[in-house]
């Protein structure tokens, strides 16, 4: 059996007194800490939403996740990361080598650095004085020990990790902190589900996902894959372009996709300002393709530091003319 139903005036009664008690009557936002995506947004993500982060293949889809979260916890909330990718140390190496460049942009330690690094040891030293020989290192680890309670990193199983095990940890967290947390999956077709097709185990996994987000009332940010169709060169990903289109779509109440720009803009571009290909190399545009509270059909370009593993939050809206599917120059 499902919840009974409320008229208005139950309603407009609980919510008055909500608002009298001092709290809040509508949904929770998260801030990204991305300043134009949130105004986008209308402030941010909300409680029991979903949103999809698509895009090609190294064009920053977790990077950009994890920043998501990481501003969460900076912030001072809650957050986890269901990843099916990568391996907990991976993320802890972007997460310094990010901390590093935000404390001292002009020298921080890169990624690969911080990799070596951790990979070559201190023969017995602890990883705080390895850090502190880092450029920036220092202040990374201070930033991390300063959120790391707070920030929660499930290394998880195509095979194990399904949809009640998302629960039931988003759950357990929940208690242990007293915060709803912020939550990221990386990726949504990677949740074992049972299906006869991709389609079907897709379809279950969005719907399942989305569930969670409103039964538990969290907002979720899940990496999306690309259909193997739409990798194509001189094609511009759109939302029809992720696996199980039909079913995301539907579901999602945001829709990112994430390309680099050189691959989106409108040929003339290139052509009469040959400059510009490397200008346009240097940075990554988001689209909002469906934006439940907020506008949509909006093209965002943020710098990418992709080897500090992270953009360049403060960007700006795209100026030049994009198109679906171009020429390429050769």
């Amino acid at each position: 059996m499902g919840a009974a139903p409320r008229s208005v005036a139950t309603l407009l009664e609980q919510t008055d007194m909500l608002l009298r008690r001092g709290e809040r009557a509508g949904a929770t936002v998260w801030s990204t800490g991305f300043p134009l995506l949130d105004e986008a947004l209308g402030g941010g993500l909300r409680s029991g939403e979903l949103a999809l982060l698509g895009g090609p293949q190294g064009n920053g889809k977790t990077m950009m996740g994890l920043q998501f979260v990481r501003n969460v916890v900076r912030a001072g909330r809650t957050g986890i990361i269901f990843s099916y990718e990568h391996q907990a140390n991976t993320l802890m190496e972007r997460l310094i080598s990010l901390e590093a460049a935000e404390s001292d942009s002009g020298s921080a330690a890169s990624v690969l650095e911080v990799r070596r690094g951790l990979e070559t040891g201190t023969a017995g030293g602890s990883l705080e004085e390895l850090l502190a020989s880092m450029r920036g290192g220092a202040a990374a680890y201070a930033a991390l020990r300063s959120y790391g309670d707070r920030l929660h990193i499930h290394e998880s199983s195509g095979a194990s990790t399904t949809l009640n095990e998302l629960r039931a940890v988003i759950t357990d967290v929940h208690d242990r902190t007293g915060q709803v947390p912020f939550v990221l999956v990386d990726y949504l077709q990677k949740i074992p589900v049972d299906g006869a097709s991709e389609d079907e185990r897709i379809t279950g996994a969005v719907e399942g996902v989305k569930d969670l987000a409103l039964d538990l009332g969290v907002p979720v940010v899940a990496v999306s894959a690309a259909d193997k169709a739409s990798l194509a060169a001189g094609r511009r990903m759109r939302t029809h372009d992720l696996r199980g289109a039909s079913a995301l779509a539907f579901e999602a109440d945001v829709v990112m996709i994430l390309s680099d720009k050189i691959d989106v803009v409108s040929r003339d571009h290139l052509v009469y300002d040959l400059a510009n290909i490397q200008r346009f190399r240097e940075w990554s545009v988001l689209t909002l393709e469906k934006n439940r509270h907020g506008r949509g059909d909006v093209e965002l370009e943020f710098g990418k530091d992709f080897e500090h593993g992270r953009f360049i939050t403060e960007g700006r809206e795209v100026r030049e003319r994009l198109i679906d599917e171009r020429i390429v120059v050769s």
